[in-house]
């Protein structure tokens, strides 16, 4: 705190002044802070009007970023974290589940096939050996391809597949 010049201050100005230079000089502040109550000036104190007059942007400008990141430890604030909720929110088990089952789906059907047209060829070998023509061979098993004509009525259904030919039956044995 810069102290006025003393040709600005009257006559009472200057006497006190020197006064309170001269009780500085006598008195001890240690002794006149032993019989300040803190608590009371503390409540006294109106912290909405000292906030009010700090400038934020200014005091944020003066901030170091770096200097305060290199205080922070990651590993404390890893370990603080919950990995397994964070996954779950995600959504991470179900995408992995997903995305396996439609793998391993085209896979199988990238083997599959081969196999069901090597059947093909199989079953009517066997059918040409044994003299039975294909058509004498049921479409599916039991009833199901009356009840699929029934369940579809007018709508034209598309009906895929035979019984398991002799090569997929060996391989599912194995």
């Amino acid at each position: 705190m810069t102290r006025p010049e003393r040709s600005d201050k009257g006559l009472f100005g200057r006497m006190a002044s020197e006064a309170s230079d001269r009780v500085l000089d006598i008195v001890d502040p240690n002794l006149v802070l032993d019989h300040v109550d803190v608590d009371a000036l503390i409540q006294r104190v109106d912290v909405n009007a000292i906030l009010d007059r700090v400038d934020i942007n200014a005091l944020v400008e003066r901030v170091d970023v770096n200097s305060l990141m290199d205080r922070v430890d990651i590993d404390a604030l890893m370990a603080r974290v919950n990995i397994e909720a964070l996954v779950d929110r995600a959504g991470i088990p179900e995408i992995v589940a997903e995305s396996t089952s439609h793998l391993t789906g085209s896979a199988l059907d990238f083997f599959r096939r081969p196999i069901v047209g090597l059947d093909e060829i199989l079953f009517r070998a066997l059918n040409r050996l044994i003299g039975r023509e294909p058509a004498e061979f049921p479409q599916g098993p039991g009833n199901l391809p009356e009840v699929m004509d029934q369940q579809h009525g007018a709508t034209v259904a598309i009906k895929t597949g035979r019984y398991a030919g002799p090569l997929t039956r060996l391989l599912a044995f194995i």
